[in-house]
């Protein structure tokens, strides 16, 4: 055997010892990459999980005050409504006290006529203030 082919087949451990420490060194290499690989994926899927969580509670908190909105709105319309129709009754009635208060004015008594007696049977009609005469039927009808 040519001694190129005795060391190729032999154990070779003088020359297997740099080989062997740094298939060592790679192993070891590779499996920290690994390691640390998992950690990362673990914290991506950590942080993957809270958005996703985050988003649920953002959506459902969405969903709450559109709620909340539609009932702010309903609430908001129906208040209108009643302010209109308030509004209108305040016209009206401030309508019907401008006549009123037009009608009084023309019932008001002057100055100079405020002296002026008024008697007893102008002011009260129904009352008769002569004596009664009853009449009588004596001798009208006979039976």
């Amino acid at each position: 055997m040519s001694p190129s082919l005795a060391k190729a087949g032999s154990s070779g451990s003088d020359v297997d010892a740099p080989n062997a420490m740094s298939d060592d060194k790679r192993r070891k290499r590779m499996i920290s990459n690994r390691e640390s690989a998992r950690r990362s994926r673990m914290k991506r899927q950590k942080q993957m999980e809270g958005l996703v969580s985050e988003k649920s509670i953002l959506e459902r908190k969405i969903h709450e005050d559109n709620e909340k909105y539609v009932a702010v709105c309903q609430n908001h319309f129906a208040l209108e409504s009643q302010n209109k129709i308030l509004r209108d009754e305040k016209m009206k009635l401030a309508e019907k006290l401008k006549n009123l208060q037009h009608i009084l004015a023309s019932y008001e008594v002057p100055e100079s006529d405020k002296d002026i007696e008024v008697s007893d049977k102008f002011l009260n009609p129904w009352q008769v203030s002569s004596p009664v005469k009853l009449i009588t039927t004596s001798g009208m009808f006979k039976f």
